[in-house]
């Protein structure tokens, strides 16, 4: 089986994953290069080896848990470049079933790559947002979902910059959304006190209001969180262009003479 595809998005992902921890606000408890004890107890009882600290893990180990448990797991090897890194790096992240049906569910229609890769990374933060150990690890999962996002396009040889563009424009939609739900729900209140009629049912119109309102908020600094770091990413890649172009159009120096 040709692994060249894996063997150059695996980078991406354990640089994402870090070294050993053991946070005690991560249910995966003890964790090595994104590996926790238990997976790896896994992994080698189905070798029939006896089981060793994850901190011993070897890099043929590593790259064959990866390999097997993620990447062929989610048919990566068939997907195209970008595509396979955000699917993977999902699997890897939130399990493969997740990716999978993620990866399915962007390319609904058809859309062109950069959508797709797009879709994958929406999908991604709207899972991660309704986990319980969001308000633990969120920040630095919404920062990574963007880098992947930006290393897919990237790898895809896709501008970066509409992506940014998508998401600013996100942003700006749940904002608007956040603002105008906040005078909504004043009216609502307001209403309930002067009438004093149906007073439960207004009060909780009006803290579903107030909670959908807070939703949006949040999702608008998610957003905002994913547009910095993928306009970033696309000015580095704009840069490097240009560089690239100066240093093609320059004349070929001349051998010194001897």
């Amino acid at each position: 089986m040709a692994i060249g595809k894996f063997l150059v998005c695996l980078p991406y992902t354990l640089r994402e994953e870090g070294g050993e921890s053991n946070d005690p606000r991560d249910p995966g408890g003890h964790t090595n290069r994104g590996v926790t004890q238990a997976r790896y107890d896994q992994y080698r009882a189905a070798k029939r080896l006896q089981p060793k600290s994850v901190s011993l893990i070897s890099e043929s180990e590593l790259q064959d848990l990866y390999r097997t448990g993620y990447w062929d797991a989610i048919g990566a090897e068939q997907l195209r470049p970008g595509e396979d890194l955000s699917g993977f790096d999902y699997a890897v992240n939130s399990g493969p079933a997740k990716a999978r049906s993620a990866i399915v569910k962007a390319n609904a229609g058809a859309p062109p790559l950069a959508k797709v890769i797009g879709n994958i990374a929406t999908a991604r933060l709207s899972f991660l947002h309704g986990l319980t150990t969001w308000q633990a690890f969120g920040r630095g999962w919404g920062a990574r979902v963007a880098r992947i996002e930006a290393a897919s396009l990237k790898m895809a040889a896709l501008p970066i910059a509409p992506n940014a563009t998508a998401a600013k424009a996100r942003q700006k939609a749940n904002s608007k959304s956040a603002k105008s739900a906040t005078p909504i729900a004043a009216v609502a209140g307001a209403g309930a006190h002067a009438t004093g009629s149906h007073l439960w049912v207004t009060i909780a119109v009006v803290a579903a209001i107030v909670a959908v309102a807070a939703v949006t908020a949040y999702n608008a600094w998610r957003q905002g969180q994913r547009a910095t770091i993928l306009a970033n990413a696309a000015a580095a890649q704009t840069a490097d262009a240009a560089q690239a172009a100066a240093k093609a159009a320059a004349p070929a120096t001349a051998p010194a003479k001897s």
